[in-house]
């Protein structure tokens, strides 16, 4: 018997939260490119939508505004005051924990690893803009970096809280990705979406939260998720299934996650993370000169790249509506910008 919508509302209602984002994102349909696509000789599926989570709308929104709300709210609840983060120059994650804690009024700390001397723009310039304390290091001292500031701080009698380190940040963006599930469901209903749905979105924890409700709601819902660097697929599955063991536990649900439940393209991740393919400067310029819809090159290009690319191939079934995770990332296409000043 399925999970009911009520069960799954009363477990997020008891988790603490801290509002942040801009919630029902659109569901909008993406009749031009798909009309550019049919021009090329392309098959493709009757409905084709993106779900905008890019407009969630703090510091530029994105679909991390979902997890946010959930992390903020944990770290608070702790009574943590400042924030220790460790995550790559490309991060969004990284823009998105310097909003919550400029809302919350916690102090932050961002050891941003990797390209030490690349320009300060996109995500780590919003998160100069909103107070953080940037510290860029070669990978290799991040932990190091980490470890110092934390003792500095409980010298000064605070209370540190190294982001990284707490089990909680594995599974809050499945948790965001349930309650988007229940919205779903709802847009589908209102926009008289039928028959299977297949959701196209990025390795990682907001296309596996909307799988792990889909499977416990009995839905007809699928997900294709294209990875953004490299990785082994039987390790993202593995993570993605402890993960969802945990979200399982916590709010009671029948049935978690296996191999079998997010098909994985590997084709389309380009040479490494935060490195963009000519795929992916295609996909972005199309969706661009179509839709007026904005994508970046690391993550949401590369996702869409996947798609157009599987249709042109013949590989996507015709009779499923493709649902588009639009997760944002917005801020790094201008850390990109000289692949498309011409």
């Amino acid at each position: 018997m399925a999970v009911t919508q009520a069960h799954i509302r009363s477990g997020l209602e008891k988790l603490p939260r801290f509002k942040l984002s801009h919630l029902d994102t659109p569901l909008e349909p993406l009749d031009r490119l798909r009309q550019a696509l049919i021009d090329e000789g392309v098959s493709v599926p009757n409905r084709l939508l993106v779900k905008r989570d890019d407009t969630t709308g703090l510091a530029f929104g994105g679909n991390k505004g979902r997890h946010f709300e959930f992390e903020i709210a944990h770290i608070l609840e702790g009574g943590y005051d400042t924030v220790i983060n460790i995550n790559h120059y490309h991060s969004n994650q990284a823009r998105f924990v310097a909003a919550g804690c400029a809302k919350a009024g916690l102090k932050y700390h961002i050891v941003s690893t990797d390209m030490v001397t690349a320009p300060l723009t996109g995500n780590l310039l919003l998160c100069k803009l909103m107070g953080a304390e940037i510290h860029r290091v070669p990978a290799e001292y991040g932990r190091q970096t980490t470890e110092k500031i934390f003792a500095q701080v409980t010298g000064e009698g605070g209370k540190p809280y190294i982001l990284p380190d707490d089990p909680f940040v594995d599974i809050m963006g499945m948790i965001g990705f349930l309650e988007a599930g229940l919205e779903f469901e709802e847009q589908f209903v209102d926009d008289k979406v039928e028959g299977p749905v297949r959701f196209w979105g990025l390795t990682g924890r907001s296309i596996a939260g909307l799988r792990l409700y889909a499977k416990n709601r009995g839905l007809d819902w699928r997900a294709t998720a294209v990875q953004y660097s490299p990785g082994k697929v039987a390790d993202f599955h593995k993570i993605t299934a402890a993960r969802a063991a945990q979200v399982v536990d916590m709010f009671d649900l029948e049935i978690g996650l296996d191999d079998s439940d997010i098909d994985v393209l590997e084709d389309y991740r380009g040479p490494a993370y935060g490195v963009p393919d000519d795929g992916t400067i295609e996909a972005i310029l199309m969706v661009g000169k179509a839709e007026g819809l904005i994508l970046d090159p690391n993550y949401t290009g590369k996702s869409m790249s996947g798609l157009i690319g599987e249709l042109r191939a013949g590989r996507i079934d015709p009779h499923e509506t493709i649902c588009f995770i639009h997760s944002g990332g917005l801020p790094q296409l201008f850390a990109h910008a000289d692949r498309f000043a011409d």
